[in-house]
């Protein structure tokens, strides 16, 4: 079903800064690098450019099984390891070297600004944007930080980067042994993201359902409670979503689902979709400033 009204429940919390969005690559292919052109890949396709570096061959086609199936953990992981020292010069060459530019998505999810962003994303993309609309103090914090949790209690913007930052790229999480390692190191981070679900509704924009780590705490958080007793959180996803992938979301996420028409191959019905939320959200704030009721 397209979104007809946006919940008064995510309005609200939007409004109110008590909401959290979590935003991946589908938000980053809204940018454009210097050529006008190139726009930053999503995971899948960045996986088989970076495996088309290879002869297909009997050797290789393990990697090419494992995309197509959607093990994208493991194909990454080898992958990386056939790179060996030229990987992190890949990934720049694929995520900054083009130079990319924020796109009208990025401007519009920061005029809701929110006060705290879980990004997905190794590039700074979003940051830039947000940073030269809210003026106001921004710190980004990856998962590692030490200081990490902070976003929790303090009144400050905050950008958690859940994977990493292509600055060091030493500690991006993009393979199967990142995460496991990730799960043990990082412990902190992961307890800040559970306690933030049970404070705050996140909104996932432009993500995939197929994140380990999330999906894990949302999971536990999902069926350590009894159902229907926390409101859901909202995965906003084009409508070529299977309707049991909905239901599915819903029983073992708690996601409720809120679909826009793509309308084209560059998904700009998301961008509507987004304008027509900030429009919704900036007359809840209207109303909060008349009515003093903060």
């Amino acid at each position: 079903m397209l979104i007809e009204e946006w919940p008064k429940p995510l309005i609200r919390d939007i409004a109110r800064r008590r909401a959290i969005f979590v935003i991946g690559s589908g938000v980053s292919r809204h940018a454009l690098g210097a050529d006008k052109a190139t726009r930053p890949p999503i995971w899948k396709s960045f996986l088989l450019d970076a495996a088309g570096r290879f002869p297909r061959t009997a050797e290789t086609e393990h990697i090419y099984k494992a995309i197509s199936e959607g093990d994208l953990l493991h194909a990454c992981e080898w992958l990386k390891d056939r790179y060996d020292e030229d990987w992190t010069a890949y990934l720049r060459s694929r995520f900054a070297d083009p130079n990319y530019s924020p796109g009208e998505l990025h401007k519009l999810i920061a005029l809701l600004d929110t006060r705290v962003v879980f990004s997905l994303n190794f590039d700074d993309i979003y940051e830039n944007k947000s940073r030269e609309i809210n003026e106001a103090s921004q710190f980004i914090k990856n998962y590692g930080d030490p200081d990490v949790c902070e976003f929790l209690r303090n009144d400050a913007r905050y950008i958690v980067k859940v994977h990493g930052n292509l600055s060091s790229p030493a500690t991006l999480i993009f393979t199967q042994e990142d995460y496991a390692k990730a799960r043990t190191k990082h412990s902190l981070f992961y307890s800040a993201f559970d306690a933030a679900l049970m404070t705050h509704t996140f909104l996932f924009i432009g993500c995939g359902y197929g994140d380990p780590d999330i999906n894990l705490i949302l999971e536990n958080q999902a069926f350590s409670t009894q159902p229907g007793s926390i409101n859901p959180h909202y995965f906003l996803t084009s409508d070529e979503i299977p309707e049991d992938m909905k239901k599915s979301l819903r029983k073992n996420r708690n996601l409720k689902t809120l679909c826009y028409d793509k309308i084209d191959d560059d998904h700009s019905g998301l961008v509507a979709a987004i304008e027509s939320l900030n429009t919704c959200v900036t007359d809840a704030r209207s109303a909060l400033i008349e009515s003093a009721n903060w």
